[in-house]
């Protein structure tokens, strides 16, 4: 009979917590970006993809390739301890940072805007002011009217 060792309690403990991480890095992005429901949904699909691929590599590590209930529950026990403690903080937090960047990138625009502007009158102002025009046969003519 196997015994359960105290080593796979502890990865399986880690794992979970640091996939609950890496799914709050995945939804502060989303919610940081706006995404849309369709790359929502694929960030889920990735997500679970690699939750899936940690797990069984832990399991080939731990026992063997056999997933054992405790492996399953510790992980889901530290993915649960993070999302439960770091989660909320990050989901009561980012609003607000969202609200201060777009704060400081709308008065960076409006900055910008008024600097280029700047720029773009110096500019016009440098240029040099355009010789007179002549038309081909007009100056001719006019040069013959005064000798006459």
């Amino acid at each position: 009979m196997n015994s359960v060792s105290p080593e796979a309690i502890v990865l399986s403990l880690l794992l979970g917590a640091l996939l609950g991480a890496v799914f709050t890095a995945l939804e502060s992005a989303r919610i940081l970006l706006s995404l849309g429901r369709i790359a929502t949904a694929a960030l889920d699909v990735l997500f679970c993809l690699l939750a899936a691929v940690t797990t069984f590599v832990l399991a080939l590590a731990v026992s063997k390739g056999n997933l054992r209930f405790y492996q399953a529950a510790c992980e889901i026990i530290g993915f649960l301890c993070v999302d439960l403690s770091l989660t909320h903080a990050v989901r009561r937090f980012l609003p607000r940072l969202v609200r201060a960047v777009r704060r400081v990138s709308g008065r960076l625009r409006e900055r910008l805007n008024h600097v280029g502007k700047i720029i773009l009158r110096k500019k016009r102002r440098s240029k040099a002011e355009p010789k007179k025009k002549r038309g081909f046969f007009g100056n001719k003519a006019k040069k013959n009217e005064k000798k006459t």
